[in-house]
């Protein structure tokens, strides 16, 4: 059975219609509205159409049983078809290994690709499955406000900035009470799928930029190896006093940096 496509907002005020569409993807426990404010900024400086995209079990796209990156991949190239456009891709963490993902299963559908601070390699699963038990634990029909659930996840999620970041996924419904708007067991049972990367025979051979915060550990020497299999035309650059979420810590750098690369020839 053919999956429905993804949730999306699209930016597009007088976009040129021969410019390729930019894609951009959250990462693990965001969504699409963590990147308003800069698929705003992209589309009025580019002229080009900006669509932020949901990935599944996130925000309001679909839930599924199945979370691994060839999946991913196969959701954004039907959302490539849909519009029927040629894409440039722009992935952040989770959203950036969906991205490669698809730019690997289909190298001829994109133009440029971006991934934000992630490399196509295997990670260790950290502090997101201490993050899922406190979310998991959490009774969400029992709780009467957001202070109320951040008192609770504090013991689970220390950093106040992480908290207020998870909890964005918290919505109170018309029904008086409050869910997550993830699919927290779908995510927990593929943690490996998520931390992992699928093995590909193919390259991708159009531009690509990797973006790295100069305080993260995600992209490194190691990771550079398997950068550079995957994406022989690549180059690395970084943004000074940031980590994993540059376009979080250092917006107008990050901005900057992305708008270089979408326009230069």
């Amino acid at each position: 059975m053919t999956e429905p496509l993804l949730s999306y907002t699209e930016f597009f005020s007088g976009c040129v219609e021969k410019k390729n569409i930019i894609f951009i993807t959250h990462g693990l426990f965001g969504s699409k509205r963590n990147w308003m404010s800069t698929a705003k900024a992209l589309s009025e400086e580019l002229n080009q159409r900006v669509v932020v995209i949901d990935i599944r079990n996130h925000g309001s796209s679909f839930w599924s049983d199945t979370h691994d990156y060839s999946s991913l991949g196969e959701d954004l190239l039907r959302l490539a078809d849909h519009f029927g456009s040629k894409v440039d891709l722009v992935g952040h963490s989770m959203g950036g290994k969906a991205v490669m993902s698809a730019s690997l299963l289909n190298p001829k559908k994109f133009g440029r690709l971006v991934v934000v601070d992630i490399g196509p390699v295997i990670y260790e699963q950290t502090d997101f499955v201490e993050f899922i038990s406190g979310m998991k634990q959490l009774d969400v029909s029992d709780i009467i406000s957001r202070r109320q659930a951040d008192q609770f996840l504090t013991s689970y999620v220390p950093d106040q900035n992480v908290r207020s970041f998870l909890l964005q996924n918290l919505v109170y419904k018309e029904t008086g009470k409050y869910e997550w708007k993830m699919n927290l067991r779908s995510i927990e049972k593929n943690m490996a799928e998520i931390a992992s990367f699928p093995k590909y025979q193919s390259q991708f051979f159009g531009k690509t930029l990797f973006i790295k915060g100069s305080e993260s550990t995600y992209i490194s020497d190691s990771t550079s190896t398997e950068i550079k299999r995957y994406f022989p035309h690549h180059s690395i650059v970084k943004i000074e006093q940031a980590g994993h979420w540059p376009h979080i810590d250092q917006p107008k750098a990050f901005q900057e940096k992305l708008i270089n690369f979408l326009t230069e020839p």
